[in-house]
């Protein structure tokens, strides 16, 4: 047995009174600790009201959650009954397997058929009839607000719910969950109702399913009309207003109905699609389709109710998305899907940085045109773990490094150029000692390649090392400063340029091989 939503809120619950029924031969005794203990909680109780107070007209066993008695409560055994007449503060007003009860505090319960007074009145037959309904959902079921819209959060399958109301919203009939004012869910997702008998507030509004019967609007909204080019006429219809109308298009991107009534002469009258309840008769659709403000963005509309996808294509649960959403995408890509063998085309959501739609659970596709960014193979190689004979070009790059170290194109080169070499060779190494991926591999060499390629470094050419030339000195202090990756002033020829020093920010001062930046070979 598990419990059901709840079916009223009322004030905290604490204990007033209890006593437990003892054996016929000790009735005095219990009439005692009746009055005894009922007085002494009474004496001790300031607010006089009776508001969230029941009192028992008959001997109550004590439940739990589940519907199950209580083996103690309070401390004794003996407190698992409690007396007819005793009074009780209640907090809920709950079912438990389709069975009332009501919830007293500390995770006990006691039926309602039990119960005599409720907040200070007396129950019966006319006032013990809930004026709700409970049922279990027998399909996933979406919650809606008045006008019929979702935000996709939805009540799982199996879930007792209880309603207080049955109202048609557009041309379906939906249950409003209880204590909700603007929650509702599809009376075709809801199973047999136990409870009250809900009949809908607008049944005089029923939809009909002639589609031949003229199509009436209900403005749950005060709406202005307006004309087809989204211009207020400042004219009010009043909330509750039923309208016939004949067309149902795009304006500005809103939808508008317009209006053939007699009552509301005139050729160019329309009224919004978003102040509409309830509509009966035929059910219109757009006229046109809904402008893409933005050519540079993509809009996908979505064929059947299908999941969102994670970046390895597996289906998100908790993420969904109805039939004939559109939903903005940004790039499509192939995703190598473990459970399908197989590389997968989807749509990467704008709004989702970790979510994905499959291209096939796309209908149709607006605005800017998406080509895939990768291809198949590329996917798949993402996720396919690489073999020896796979990382071989990346083990022989990096056998190449103790020469590359060891070149001018290497120490000559800027310090920058030299780290991004190093770090492409602690990757690559890292990459080839654990278990990767083709991607990853390929990548990683693709990174070692380019760093090596940058490598630019070359001694200076001059006609003489002994007698340099002054262009000949520049270049190589240019050279040397680069290298060092210290300002060139920093760097400093003497004795007729045959001594090249450098200077480091602490002031000590130390003599750099010329031959390290400067050749006679041309």
């Amino acid at each position: 047995m598990k419990l059901s939503h709840k079916l009223m809120m009322v004030s905290t619950a604490a204990l007033i009174g209890v006593s437990p029924v003892l054996s016929a031969s000790q009735t005095a005794v219990v009439q005692a600790a009746h009055k005894s203990t009922a007085k002494k909680i009474s004496s001790t109780k300031k607010n006089t009201s009776k508001k969230g107070t029941i009192k028992l007209s008959h001997n109550s066993y004590v439940y739990d959650k589940d519907g199950k008695r209580l083996k103690t409560y309070m401390g004794s055994s003996k407190n698992t009954t409690i007396g007819k007449g005793i009074t009780l503060k209640y907090k809920d007003k709950v079912l438990i397997d389709d069975i009332e009860f009501y919830d007293i505090g500390g995770g006990a319960f006691v039926k309602a058929a039990n119960v005599g007074y409720v907040d200070g009145k007396k129950v019966t037959k006319a006032n013990a009839a809930t004026s709700t309904a409970s049922a279990k959902i027998k399909h996933n079921a979406y919650i809606y607000d008045a006008k019929g819209k979702t935000d996709k959060k939805k009540i799982k399958k199996g879930q007792i719910v209880t309603f207080d109301q049955a109202i048609y919203i557009g041309n379906k009939l939906y249950y409003r969950i209880s204590g909700q004012s603007n929650q509702f869910v599809k009376a075709a997702n809801v199973g047999k109702l136990s409870g009250a008998s809900l009949k809908p507030v607008n049944e005089d509004n029923t939809p009909s399913d002639n589609q031949n019967d003229p199509t009436v609007i209900t403005l749950n909204h005060n709406a202005y009309i307006y004309d087809d080019q989204g211009n207020s006429s400042k004219t009010l219809l009043k909330k509750g207003q039923q309208v016939q109308v004949d067309k149902l298009q795009y304006i500005d991107g809103k939808l508008y109905y317009r209006i053939s009534d007699s009552k509301y002469p005139g050729e160019n009258q329309w009224v919004k699609k978003s102040n509409v309840g309830v509509i009966t008769g035929k059910q219109l659709k757009p006229a046109n389709e809904k402008p893409v403000d933005n050519q540079n963005e993509t809009f996908a509309t979505i064929a059947r109710d299908t999941n969102v996808y994670d970046e390895k294509g597996v289906a998100q649960p908790t993420k969904t998305f109805a039939k004939g959403h559109v939903a903005r995408v940004n790039e499509l890509r192939y995703i190598w899907v473990q459970s399908e063998s197989k590389a997968v085309l989807f749509y990467k959501l704008q709004s989702d940085k970790n979510g994905f739609i499959k291209e096939s659970d796309v209908n149709t596709v607006s605005g800017h045109k998406l080509t895939p960014v990768n291809t198949p193979e590329t996917a798949k190689n993402q996720m396919v773990n690489a073999t020896d004979t796979d990382k071989k070009p990346l083990q022989d790059a990096l056998g190449q490094a103790a020469a590359v170290k060891a070149s001018d194109a290497y120490k000559l080169s800027a310090k920058s150029l030299r780290d991004a070499y190093d770090a492409a060779i602690a990757t690559g190494t890292q990459v080839n000692t654990v278990i990767s991926t083709v991607a990853q591999v390929n990548d990683t060499l693709s990174k070692i390649t380019s760093a090596k390629n940058a490598l630019n470094g070359k001694k200076v050419v001059v006609n003489d090392l002994k007698n340099l030339g002054i262009s000949e000195a520049d270049q190589i202090v240019q050279l040397a400063a680069t290298v060092n990756g210290v300002d060139k002033s920093a760097i400093q020829f003497s004795n007729n340029n045959t001594v090249l020093t450098i200077t480091s920010a602490n002031g000590f001062q130390q003599t750099l091989n010329i031959t390290d930046y400067a050749t006679t070979n041309k």
